[in-house]
């Protein structure tokens, strides 16, 4: 019975060991993406989220705007021309200034807590001192590509969905045309060599 219990117990905290273990291999490996992303796009999706078209697209229309946001920051050119531009000049967003930034500050924290830590055993202390490191790079990375104010200089709800204005100004375009046509057009029989008009 006591080899039972002991048996258990180390079940137990070998379970709780590869629980923590778990989530400290994912919190050390998302830090960076999750910096870099989120100071990358930070200001484009509070243009986004304030207009009606964005919250209208489906799952497939946002991954669209959210590659654009990474390929047009990065490079100036869009994957998906019809979505959300954030680089309407078609250079990329460089901001040598926005490598100071709030995930770069909480990344100096987390270092500072981790050369402390190691010195008076605090808990965590090697865990969060790798996480801030990542935050520096990630926050610095995304900062740089990140436009100081509006990203594209103003906001615009022809950058969330230029496709739809495209569209309907190309039938506006047929139905002017069409209708110049038919104005233009006068049959030989219907025109009146008296009055030199088309109409009798």
């Amino acid at each position: 019975m006591a080899r039972k219990r002991r048996r258990r117990s180390s079940k137990k905290r070998n379970g709780s060991k590869s629980i923590k273990s778990m989530v400290r291999q994912i919190v050390s490996k998302g830090s960076a993406p999750l910096a870099f992303w989120q100071q990358l796009s930070e200001k484009d999706y509070q243009v986004l989220n304030a207009d009606g078209n964005y919250a209208s697209l489906d799952y497939l229309g946002k991954l669209k705007v959210a590659a654009n946001i990474l390929t047009g920051s990065l490079t100036g050119r869009v994957a998906f021309p019809d979505q959300y531009n954030p680089s309407p000049s078609g250079q990329p967003r460089i901001n040598p200034a926005g490598v100071i930034n709030k995930w770069v500050g909480m990344g100096v924290l987390g270092k500072l807590y981790g050369k402390i830590g190691k010195s008076m055993k605090l808990p965590e202390a090697a865990m969060i001192d790798r996480v801030g490191s990542k935050f520096i790079f990630g926050g610095a990375v995304g900062g740089f590509f990140d436009p100081p104010g509006n990203p594209g200089g103003y906001v615009s709800t022809a950058n969330v969905t230029p496709n739809v204005m495209v569209q309907n100004r190309s039938q506006t375009n047929r139905a002017f045309a069409t209708a110049q046509r038919n104005r233009s057009f006068v049959p030989v029989d219907s025109f009146d060599y008296s009055t030199g008009s088309a109409f009798r």
